[in-house]
């Protein structure tokens, strides 16, 4: 078995989940939590109390931690919408696990850097990730390096606007892609069409259907449903194809719950809407969508990789961490 080099944390709004990691990404022991997600102090406890567990005395692995939010480059988390924590300065807190870098940012981020490294995109320099669950994430590789911005915050990607003045966002915004293409998103639309539709449907049943119940019947072979989650995946693509305009990446990924159990309709939508829209779609090739290898582990791994970066350019020249 390999070595550790680094420790990874996701944190969720139920779950906090750590691992140590090995040079290749895969995780080597892994620990689960509850989130103390409202109590700061809790939090930080139980975040002290997962590192010195897998790091069993030693003081030199890097931390690296993802988290739903905006994440300065500092450490310091300054809006979590699933936790309640603000302006907490966690790298600061933590200093004292690991005479090592640790590393904050967001978790989409992290899981977008953790399937560049160890899992679908692995291979590829430049890669765009969207995730889709109740609301839609992502993160940016460029250059090998993951995309933080000049504040941290860089690639929320579910806020990238795709309808000026269409549907309301969670965030306040109208025309969010969010608001097309999440979990949410879709069993809103699928009640709305479900309530205006003519023909056979399952889901004029259900009072208040969610993206999973839209999945569902859509595999059970309903044709609304198929049809929502077409429409979700054009606007996917029509988010896609701006993106690719401004990077040029070598591969879109699609992670979450709601890509993988709709992929069959989302990805050839999304494909469609990407290559009508894409700048030069005549002379060049489309990125391929690639669904997400790693799952739920993405965010640890890219979290320890994230770390791992760090301490490499820490270190002193000619060394090795």
């Amino acid at each position: 078995m390999s070595d550790p080099v680094a420790i990874g944390i996701d944190i969720g709004g139920t779950k906090l989940v750590a691992a140590t990691v090995a040079a290749d990404g895969r995780l080597i022991e892994r620990h689960r939590r509850e989130t103390p997600a409202h109590d700061t102090a809790l939090l930080l406890q139980t975040l002290r109390a997962s590192i010195r567990q897998l790091a069993a005395g030693r003081t030199d692995l890097p931390v690296g931690i993802g988290i739903a939010g905006l994440v300065s480059p500092d450490g310091v988390i300054r809006y979590g919408p699933n936790i309640g924590v603000r302006d907490v300065a966690i790298a600061e807190e933590l200093a004292d696990t690991t005479s090592a870098p640790i590393a904050v940012t967001n978790d989409a981020s992290a899981a977008a850097l953790g399937e560049q490294r160890a899992g679908a995109a692995q291979g590829h320099r430049d890669v765009v990730m969207f995730t889709l669950g109740t609301g839609v994430g992502g993160g940016i590789v460029v250059g090998d390096r993951l995309l933080l911005g000049a504040n941290g915050f860089a690639a929320e990607i579910g806020h990238l606007i795709v309808a000026e003045g269409g549907r309301r966002c969670p965030c306040g915004a109208r025309g969010c892609i969010e608001a097309y293409a999440s979990g949410t998103a879709i069993g809103r639309v699928a009640a709305e069409r479900a309530a205006a539709h003519d023909g056979p449907t399952v889901l004029r049943d259900v009072p208040m259907p969610t993206g999973r119940d839209v999945s569902q019947a859509a595999l059970a072979g309903d044709e609304l449903a198929q049809q929502v989650l077409v429409e979700a995946g054009t606007w996917l693509g029509v988010a896609a194809a701006s993106l690719v305009n401004l990077l040029d990446p070598e591969v879109l990924l699609v992670g979450g719950g709601a890509a993988l159990a709709t992929s069959r309709w989302i990805v050839p939508a999304a494909t469609e809407a990407l290559q009508q829209r894409m700048l030069g779609n005549a002379w060049r090739v489309a990125p391929a969508f690639e669904l997400a290898a790693l799952g739920d582990d993405a965010g640890m791994v890219g979290a320890a990789m994230l770390a791992l970066d760090r301490a490499g350019a820490a270190a002193p020249h000619g060394s090795r961490s």
